[in-house]
């Protein structure tokens, strides 16, 4: 809430995303996972099997620098080992920033979105989620899921779960990119307080 534009915008190196980039990623991955759980409330509404399966070239998701136009040689042996780890060792996974991760292109974010609209952005999107589930609290989610190769299986509170890991990845990445030294401090305002533009 109290980030300056400037201060959204600033990138420690180049190629790097900004704290502004890296919450509009969140939008975004939010966005894709909360139209999955819709896509499933759908099928099961209708009587059907609530099972979405998707595959490398839906979301093409990437780790340990795999160049994407690869990912669909490595869709089966991922989907093999995922049959064997646990969905808490790929949570942790997700949180700890251990292995470098590509974004799939639907999330890759913009650069310099106005502060303003991202925070009001960020507070619809939430509530967006929120209204989907609560329209639907009748349903059991877990019956309901989402496969992917590098993903796994996870029914609706499990991918719940991993959104809440990835975001607490990228909010480690935000507290990163403010602790650099370059990053920009609050200007101050003449009575000598802090003044942080809005």
């Amino acid at each position: 809430d109290q980030l300056s534009q400037e201060q959204l915008d600033f990138t420690v190196a180049t190629g790097k995303w900004s704290a502004g980039e890296v919450l509009d990623h969140l939008l975004l991955a939010e966005k894709l996972n909360r139209d999955q759980i819709a896509e499933l409330i759908e099928l099961k509404n209708a009587g059907q099997n609530p099972v979405v399966r998707r595959s490398f070239s839906d979301l093409n998701v990437s780790v340990a620098y795999i160049p994407k136009s690869l990912l669909p040689l490595f869709e089966l042996p991922f989907t093999l080992v995922n049959v064997f780890v646990p969905a808490r060792i790929r949570e942790y996974m997700t949180r700890n920033r251990l292995i470098p991760a590509q974004s799939p292109d639907i999330a890759t974010p913009k650069k310099g979105r106005v502060a303003a609209e991202l925070r009001e952005d960020l507070a619809r999107s939430f509530q967006e989620t929120e209204n989907l589930l609560n329209a639907n609290a009748d349903l059991d989610y877990s019956t309901m899921s989402v496969q992917h190769p590098l993903m796994g299986t996870n029914d609706v509170p499990g991918l719940l779960g991993f959104m809440a890991a990835h975001e607490q990845r990228h909010q480690t990445q935000i507290n990163n990119i403010m602790s650099c030294p370059q990053f920009p401090r609050p200007h101050r305002s003449g009575n000598g307080g802090p003044h942080v533009e809005l």
